[in-house]
C-alpha cells in the first residue's frame, strides 16, 4: 500500500528546493546595471538605479579595478558628467564615456 511517510524522505528536500528557487527568482539580489564605462581612467564603472545606502538622488555604482577588485559607491548626474563617490576617491566621468546596457535600452532609460 502507498504511504505518504515513505515519500517523506524525498518530499522535504524537493519542497525546500522549490521554495528556495522561488524566493531567489523573486528577489533581486544585485541591482541591475544600466550604464557601463570602461577603459582609462575608470577601468570598469557600472551605474545602477538602486538607492541602497546612497543619499537621494545618488544611486549605487560599482567600480572594478584592473586587478579584479570591485568597489561599491554612489553616483549622481551633474551637467555633462557623472560624479562618482567611492570610499577612497571621488571622480567625475563624462556622460559620453558611458554606453547603455540591454537592460537600460529595454527600460528606455538614458543619462541625457
Amino acid at each position: 500500500m502507498f504511504k505518504l511517510d515513505s515519500l517523506k524522505w524525498w518530499l522535504d528536500p524537493v519542497f525546500a528546493a522549490v521554495v528556495c528557487g522561488t524566493c531567489l527568482a523573486g528577489c533581486d539580489l544585485a541591482p541591475s546595471v544600466l550604464f557601463v564605462a570602461d577603459g582609462s581612467p575608470v577601468r570598469l564603472l557600472q551605474l545602477t538605479d538602486a538607492h541602497d545606502g546612497c543619499p537621494a538622488p545618488s544611486r549605487v555604482c560599482f567600480l572594478a579595478t584592473w586587478d579584479g577588485e570591485t568597489t561599491r559607491g554612489c553616483w549622481v548626474r551633474e551637467a555633462g558628467s557623472v560624479r562618482v563617490s567611492l570610499p577612497h576617491e571621488e571622480q567625475s566621468v563624462p556622460v559620453a564615456s558611458f554606453r547603455p546596457t540591454a537592460y537600460a535600452e529595454f527600460r528606455r532609460v538614458s543619462l541625457d
